[in-house]
């Protein structure tokens, strides 16, 4: 039996797709800061049309590589053969409200904060509040301990990295050459991350460094057939590799974040309509996708200046380590098994490039505020999901 407030199939699945579209929205209107800040706050690319970029290729990275994500959120998180499948349904909508309604909290803060972890959080929530024995809490506790590490761990990368590249970047003798490379460096770790997902880890790597390669040297004929001025080839070959930067994220985001509402969308499907088809998880995909598009294109303005401007004061040797750090960092942490916390990390590196510059660098209000929400995060979407549930369930 469903929710007496669901009688039908067609009402569930109008709910059930209402509160993800606004899972997805919430999404894309905060995560859009993790692509797109650096570049903006570095000035190489304009607001607007980095929103644009990202909105268009998250759609793709959603529907190519999105199901890998749907299928662990929609069935490693909680043991759902032992929940009653109407009880399986309702902890699957207040999930995915919780994490919504927490990151658009955190939107109107100005903070951006991992939707894999609210929505995470809010599985874990249901699960409690029905039998915490259904809670697969081995898996879930080295999953946080590996998230909260990738502050640390991308910070030290970046720091690393803006002390031996920086005089690099930004000496007109050098920077194209560096910046070749760190595009190739970013391109092949997030082409390998998104990979990984379909072939075997010797098979990623070869084709990640083929495909990389190739685009360098794509880029760099481009821009050599545009211009023969030194200082033009460079800052025409700084804008080609931040809107390239910009795609190869945004297709990953897209990968790992439409399958985070893909996921409880098929697994109510499949309980409660019987729908096992995988084109209709395609569908699901596609749907989140076009959702988290949505968000980043009307709203993603709204946190990308907490990244871009407020924590720290950004150039465009700190910019690319960013993406080198974080696409390093979220590569590391895919190879152990764990959802990358793509916020924390994008977050540390900044932090890391930046102290690499003097600790008067970095705006230490700002990394206060952003600890405090990520500390929050957890127990906010883990009680609103426990309380949603238990409300709703008192309608079944």
């Amino acid at each position: 039996m469903t929710l007496k407030v669901l009688e039908t199939n067609a009402t569930l699945l109008t709910c059930s797709l209402a509160i993800a579209a606004f899972l997805a929205w919430s999404a894309g209107s905060n995560n859009a800061a993790n692509i797109v800040a650096a570049v903006v706050g570095a000035g190489i690319v304009k607001l607007n049309k980095a929103l644009l970029i990202t909105s268009i290729f998250v759609v793709f990275g959603s529907l190519v590589l999105g199901a890998n994500v749907a299928w662990v959120l929609g069935t490693r998180v909680i043991d759902s053969s032992s929940i009653h499948t109407s009880l399986l349904t309702t902890g699957m909508l207040v999930a995915m409200f919780a994490a919504g309604f927490w990151v658009l909290v955190a939107s109107l803060l100005r903070v951006p904060v991992s939707v894999n972890e609210t929505v995470l959080a809010g599985l874990i929530g249901f699960g409690v509040s029905v039998d915490p024995h259904v809670v697969m809490w081995g898996d879930i506790v080295l999953i946080y301990v590996l998230r909260f590490l990738t502050i640390p761990l991308s910070g030290l990368i970046s720091f690393t990295i803006k002390k031996f590249l920086a005089r690099y970047l930004e000496d007109p003798e050098t920077t194209l050459p560096a910046s070749l490379l760190s595009l190739h460096l970013i391109s092949a770790f997030i082409t390998y991350i998104m990979l990984s997902k379909l072939l075997d880890a010797v098979l990623s790597l070869v084709t990640a460094l083929a495909l990389s390669t190739l685009l360098l040297v794509l880029s760099k004929a481009y821009v050599d057939e545009k211009t023969s001025n030194q200082y033009e080839k460079i800052i025409m070959f700084r804008s080609v590799s931040s809107f390239l930067t910009i795609a190869l994220m945004s297709l990953a985001y897209g990968a790992s974040n439409a399958g985070i509402v893909a996921g409880p969308l098929y697994v109510i499907m499949i309980n409660e309509l019987g729908i096992t088809s995988v084109n209709y998880l395609s569908i699901l995909l596609l749907f989140g996708g076009s959702l988290i598009s949505l968000g980043v294109f009307s709203w993603g303005r709204r946190v990308v200046g907490t990244l871009a401007e407020d924590l720290a004061t950004l150039n465009y040797s700190t910019a690319v380590v960013t993406y080198v750090s974080t696409s390093l960092t979220v590569l590391l942490l895919a190879e152990l098994g764990v959802p990358a916390a793509t916020t924390m990390a994008v977050a540390g590196s900044i932090i890391g490039a930046s102290l690499a510059e003097g600790y008067s660098a970095v705006n230490v209000g700002v990394v206060k505020k952003m600890l405090a929400i990520w500390a929050l995060t957890t127990p906010a979407c883990m009680a609103i999901s426990y309380v949603a549930y238990v409300f709703m369930s008192r309608l079944i």
